[in-house]
C-alpha cells in the first residue's frame, strides 16, 4: 500500500487489496438527513475584533473563516438580537452586548431624525456582509435577553431580586419586536434574517444578558404570540426553538407535543454545554427521538472548550482535534443533526478555548478598550472542523457508510445529490497508521481519482496527492492521529494557503528545505529521520505563525515558549533554532549530549525567546542549524515540536 504524503497531482494506484475487515463501503442510495451547514458566532462585539484588524490581514481571517477556496467555510452566522442593556462587568459606558432596535415602549431607533444607522450594531452587520460578500445567506438571530423594559425585573441581567423573566403582559410585544428585527434589518440593512430563536440557554439567569423561560412559556410564546404575529406580518423567518446548555430536545418537548405549535416549530436547536460527558464524543441516541419522529431539523448551535481546565496548550494541538473531529461525525450520524456551529469563529478574549481562530491583543483591558495588534493564533481544530465544514456545503445530504471498518477509525460520508459531489472523511485515533478500502457503492458515473485533505499533528488540512479509484474503491494508509478528506478530484479545491503554527509537530524529513549533504533514512523508532548531519547544516520551515510566541494564550503565560526535538545521538552537538535564515537572529539553542547507546532515541529542548523585536514572534521561517565536532557522527533527528515551557534535556548517562 502507497501512504500519500506529497501535495501534487499525480494520480497512485492503490495495492495489495485489503482484507474484508479494512473495507467501508459507502452507499450513495441509503440517505439520510439533509444538511444546512456549519456555524459560528460573533455575539458580544466580536465582530470588532475581525473589523478593527488592518489589511490585509482582516480580509485574511474572514476569507479563512468563510471562503471554502481560501478557508474552512462557514456557511451560517450567529447573531445576537441586541437588547441595549449593560454588560456583567457594570460598565456604566457600555452600551450593552448590542443596541435594542426598541430601547422603549412604540420607540424604534428608526423612526428617530437623531438616529445613526452607520454606528447601529455595526460590527454583526458588517461581518453579516462580509460573510455574504464570500456566499453566506443564511443568519440565525437569537435573542439573549428581550429589551429591560419588557422584564419583571427591568433589566437584561440578573439582578438577584425580581425574577430575570419576560413579564407575561409583553409577550405581545415581544412577538411584535422579533418581527420588527427581521423587517428593520431588511429594509435598512438588506439582510435577510433566515432564523430566529427567541431564547438563548433559557435555563440560565447570570451576570450577562439572560432570560429564564420554562418550556412551557415557549410553548405558549410561540404558539399564542410569535407564530401568529410572524403569519400576521408575513414574517419569512424561521422560528428555532430551544438553544439550552443541555444537548437535547427537552425545552421543546412541550411545544413539539402540542398541535397547534408544532408546525410552527422550523428548527430544534440545543448547545453541547451539558448532556455528553466530559471528553465523550458520543451523543446519547434517544435525546432527539421526538424531534426525529416529527421529522423535525436539529442543530446544534454553540459549543466551545469551556472552563479553565480546558485553556491549556494540550487542548489547542491535534488531541483536541481529533475529540471534535469525532464529535462532529458522531452528532451527525447519531443525532441525525443538520446543522453544526461553534461558538466565536474568530474573537479577542481572555481564552484560547473559546475560539477557532485567536486573535492577539497588545495585553490591555480587552474587556473596556479591546485592543488587536493584527497577530493571530490558529488552533488544530480550525483545521479539523474545516475538514467538515469546507467540504460539506448547505444541501449536502449525509449517506451510509461502515463507521468502523477498523478499531478507532471513524468514517462519515456525505453526498451533493445534483452535481454528484461527495465527501468522505475518516478520522483515525490511533497512533499508528492503518489502511482502509473505501468501496463507493451505487455511486452515478466513473469517479476516476479523489483528493484526500489532511489536518494531523503536522500537516494543517494539507491537500494530497490524488489517489486513483479502480472498478469504484480506493485504499489509502490514514496518518496515525489524523482526519482525511476524500473527494472527487474533479470537484478539488485549491491547498490552503501555507501556515503554520506552533501548535503542531514538525517531522524531520517533512520540510521545506535542507541542506543537500542530509540523508532520509528508517528510523529504529519507527517513521523515518534525518542522518548524515555535518556542521552547519539545516532543514527549514516556511511560515510559522508564532503569533504572540505563546504555546498558551493565557495572561499569565504570555510570551513563554519553549521548543524541543527527538534526537538519537552518537557524538552529541547542538540544534540553534534561528529565524530566517542559516546565519539569522538565534532564539534557541538545544544541547544534544553525546551517548553511549546511539540507538536509543530521547528529548531534548530549549526555550524560545520570543521578544517582539527580533525574537520568535509573528510570523517566520525557521532554520534549524546543527552544530557539532567535524570529525565525528553527530546525532539523528526524526521530528521537532513546541509546548508551554516544558523542558526536557538528556543526560551524559543514558
Amino acid at each position: 500500500m502507497i501512504s500519500i504524503s506529497g501535495s501534487g497531482n499525480a494520480v497512485y494506484a492503490a495495492k495489495n487489496p485489503q482484507s474484508p475487515e479494512n473495507v467501508s463501503i459507502v452507499y450513495w442510495n441509503v440517505e439520510k438527513q439533509k444538511i444546512d451547514g456549519f456555524g459560528g458566532s460573533f455575539a458580544f462585539h466580536k465582530g470588532g475584533s475581525v473589523m478593527r484588524l488592518d489589511e490585509p490581514v482582516r480580509s485574511q481571517i474572514l476569507d479563512m473563516i468563510f471562503s471554502k477556496e481560501k478557508g474552512i467555510g462557514l456557511s451560517i452566522v450567529r447573531n445576537m438580537i441586541g437588547d441595549g442593556g449593560i454588560d456583567d462587568w457594570g460598565d456604566s459606558h457600555y452600551d450593552g452586548p448590542t443596541e435594542t432596535i426598541m430601547p422603549g415602549p412604540d420607540k424604534y431607533v428608526w423612526d428617530d431624525d437623531r438616529w445613526n444607522k452607520d454606528e447601529f450594531d455595526k460590527y454583526q452587520i458588517w461581518i453579516m456582509k462580509e460573510a455574504k460578500k464570500r456566499g453566506v445567506d443564511t443568519f440565525l438571530s437569537t435573542a439573549w435577553s428581550p429589551p429591560a423594559w419588557m422584564k419583571k425585573n427591568k433589566s437584561v441581567i440578573d439582578t438577584g431580586e425580581t425574577p430575570n423573566k419576560l413579564d407575561e403582559d409583553m409577550y405581545q410585544q415581544y412577538a411584535e419586536y422579533l418581527a420588527a428585527y427581521v423587517k428593520g434589518y431588511k429594509e435598512h440593512f438588506n439582510l435577510n434574517i433566515t432564523h430566529i430563536s427567541p431564547a438563548n440557554e433559557p435555563e440560565l439567569s447570570t451576570s450577562y444578558s439572560s432570560c429564564l423561560w420554562t418550556p412551557e412559556e415557549l410553548n405558549t410564546f410561540v404558539r399564542d404570540y410569535l407564530a401568529p404575529t410572524f403569519k400576521k406580518e408575513k414574517i419569512p423567518s424561521k422560528i428555532v426553538l430551544g438553544e439550552s446548555m443541555e444537548f437535547s430536545e427537552n425545552y421543546v418537548l412541550p411545544a413539539l407535543n402540542d398541535i397547534k405549535t408544532n408546525p410552527y416549530i422550523d428548527v430544534v436547536a440545543a448547545h453541547a454545554y451539558q448532556g455528553l460527558l466530559d471528553g465523550d464524543t458520543t451523543p446519547d441516541p434517544d435525546e432527539f427521538a421526538r424531534s426525529k419522529e416529527l421529522g423535525k431539523t436539529i442543530w446544534q448551535t454553540e459549543f466551545m472548550n469551556q472552563g479553565n481546565d480546558k485553556q491549556t496548550f494540550e487542548n489547542n494541538t491535534i488531541t483536541d482535534g481529533l475529540k471534535y473531529a469525532n464529535l462532529i461525525g458522531n452528532i451527525f450520524d447519531v443525532t441525525g443533526v443538520n446543522a453544526y456551529f461553534w461558538w466565536w469563529p474568530a474573537a479577542n478574549n481572555g481564552a484560547d478555548g473559546s475560539d477557532l481562530i485567536r486573535l492577539v491583543n497588545d495585553g490591555s483591558d480587552q474587556r473596556v478598550a479591546p485592543t488587536e495588534n493584527n497577530l493571530f493564533r490558529v488552533f488544530k481544530r480550525f483545521y479539523t472542523f474545516g475538514n467538515y465544514s469546507r467540504f460539506i456545503q448547505p444541501g449536502y445530504k449525509m449517506i451510509k457508510a461502515d463507521k468502523h471498518p477498523v478499531n478507532d477509525v471513524l468514517i462519515t460520508a456525505y453526498k451533493e445529490p445534483r452535481a454528484g459531489n461527495f465527501t468522505i472523511v475518516a478520522v483515525n485515533n490511533s497512533p499508528e497508521n492503518q489502511t482502509v478500502t473505501f468501496k463507493l457503492k451505487d455511486f452515478p458515473g466513473n469517479t476516476g481519482a479523489v483528493v484526500p485533505y489532511r489536518t494531523s499533528a503536522s500537516e494543517n488540512l494539507k491537500k494530497l496527492d490524488a489517489i486513483k479509484v479502480n472498478k469504484q474503491q480506493f485504499s489509502m494508509e490514514l496518518r496515525g492521529k489524523s482526519v482525511t478528506t476524500f473527494i472527487p478530484e474533479k470537484f478539488q479545491l485549491p491547498a490552503l494557503p501555507d501556515l503554520k503554527d506552533v501548535f503542531s509537530s514538525y517531522l524531520a524529513y517533512e520540510n521545506n528545505g535542507q541542506s543537500p549533504v542530509l540523508q532520509v533514512k528508517k528510523s529504529s523508532e519507527g517513521g523515518k529521520m534525518i542522518t548524515n548531519l555535518k556542521n552547519g547544516s539545516y532543514i527549514r520551515y516556511t511560515n510559522v505563525n508564532f503569533a504572540d510566541g505563546s504555546a498558551n494564550g493565557q495572561a499569565d503565560m504570555r510570551g513563554i515558549l519553549s521548543m524541543n526535538a527527538r534526537v538519537a545521538s552518537n557524538g552529541g552537538g547542538k540544534i540553534e533554532v534561528r529565524l530566517d535564515h542559516p546565519k539569522g537572529k538565534t532564539v534557541g539553542i538545544m544541547e544534544v549530549p553525546k551517548m553511549k547507546n546511539p540507538r536509543k532515541w530521547f528529548t531534548v529542548s530549549t526555550m524560545i525567546d520570543t521578544n517582539p523585536t527580533d525574537g520568535a514572534y509573528g510570523l517566520h521561517d525557521v532554520y534549524l542549524v546543527f552544530k557539532g565536532d567535524k570529525k565525528k557522527n553527530m546525532f539523528n533527528v526524526s521530528q521537532f515540536g513546541f509546548s508551554d515551557g516544558k523542558l526536557v534535556q538528556a543526560t551524559k548517562t543514558e
